[in-house]
């Protein structure tokens, strides 16, 4: 440490000079390609001849980051209010502390009736995710529930805008038609924000984690933090999207999910192998009206182990640009480790000598081509 700090801490050179503004549309760009649209039957992009509210406090205050010793001083915060476009209307609705009043309720649920669309921003305050402690539930919190079954009782048009920095249990899903994830997106959030909802990006997002449909059906619940000593992972292997394919869960969103503006088609899965490997290819097309990005993954399953195995994992994965009506042929080059498991016993990684099945889909829930071999 000490030859370090003699090294850097009085430089000869002057510091390299860069452009903040630049670094701020990068930003942008990196939330716009990150941004997940979770749901949508028919609400996005927003038609711009409608008038629309925007409601709840994260739309002023957003959670961009996150907290802690990750923190760090934006360059140039724009907030999703900041960047709203002139057809919209803000209410507050909640306060992220907690002190709400039915005044600022009633104030949010008028704007909804008045109005042709409602964006409604949820999501957990910096105080309810940080390091430090564990989470003991991952609902939103209460206020945001009751204010928004109130808006989507006075506004069928509801879209929710989530920022969180892990799932979410969502039990209102269900009575709204569009939800976009934002996670913690940075200091351009309000920019790509509007981006997404205006339809000036075609989301491209995707899920690196499961949604369940409750805490409950997290695979470590009920023996997680219950040594004070020991924490034991008794899930195993079946983490994530593996323990909820093993016993076929159901789930609020699995792994690897997004939704685009536009649509993909898959079609002819060949598999080639050789002595080093297999090579998988298959045709991706955009059969919709719009240009837009695809994330296609392939999923290896292994059907011949005498051990037990997840379902099927992910290999391989590739963002995909297509205008529509275009069509690209994909290749997964896949070794010898794509098809390895390690045994504790022997201390080695051993591969099975057998049958596997190559899944290619859109998510995890989402298959469109399989083939054994």
């Amino acid at each position: 440490m000490l030859k370090t700090v003699a090294k850097y801490a009085h430089p000869t050179q002057p510091v390299a000079a860069y452009d903040k503004e630049k670094q701020h549309e990068f930003a942008r760009h990196v939330a716009d390609e990150s941004i997940v649209l979770l749901k949508n039957e028919g609400q996005l992009p927003l038609d711009h001849h409608n008038s629309v509210a925007i409601i709840g406090e994260l739309a002023a205050k957003p959670r961009f980051q996150g907290g802690g010793s990750s923190h760090v001083n934006a360059h140039q915060l724009v907030t999703p209010l900041d960047a709203a476009p002139s057809n919209t209307h803000y209410a507050k609705g909640y306060s992220l502390d907690d002190n709400d009043n039915e005044k600022d309720m009633e104030v949010a649920v008028k704007l909804a009736q008045q109005s042709d669309q409602v964006i409604f921003f949820a999501g957990f305050p910096e105080a309810m995710e940080t390091e430090g402690f564990d989470k003991t539930s991952i609902s939103l919190p209460k206020n945001q529930i009751d204010l928004l079954e109130r808006v989507s009782m006075a506004n069928d048009n509801v879209t929710v805008v989530l920022q969180n920095g892990s799932a979410v249990e969502m039990s209102r899903a269900d009575q709204v038609p569009a939800i976009v994830e934002n996670y913690l997106a940075g200091e351009a959030v309000g920019q790509a924000n509007w981006d997404v909802l205006s339809g000036k990006v075609n989301p491209s997002g995707k899920l690196a984690e499961t949604f369940p449909l409750r805490l409950v059906a997290n695979p470590p619940y009920g023996s997680f933090d219950r040594d004070l000593d020991n924490e034991n992972y008794s899930e195993g292997l079946m983490v994530g999207y593996s323990y909820y394919d093993l016993h076929h869960y159901p789930v609020r969103f699995p792994f690897g999910h997004g939704l685009s503006y536009t649509s993909f088609e898959y079609r002819d899965l060949t598999i080639t192998q050789s002595k080093t490997g297999v090579t998988v290819r298959f045709k991706l097309k955009n059969t919709g009206k719009l240009a837009g990005k695809e994330v296609a993954q392939l999923y290896v399953r292994n059907q011949t182990s005498h051990k037990v195995m997840p379902m099927q994992e992910l290999r391989h994965f590739v963002k995909i640009e297509l205008h529509p009506g275009e069509s690209q042929t994909v290749e997964f080059q896949l070794n010898r480790w794509a098809f390895s498991w390690y045994n504790p016993q022997d201390q080695r990684w051993e591969a099975d000598n057998g049958t596997y099945e190559i899944a290619i889909g859109s998510s995890s829930r989402d298959i469109r081509l399989t083939k054994h071999f």
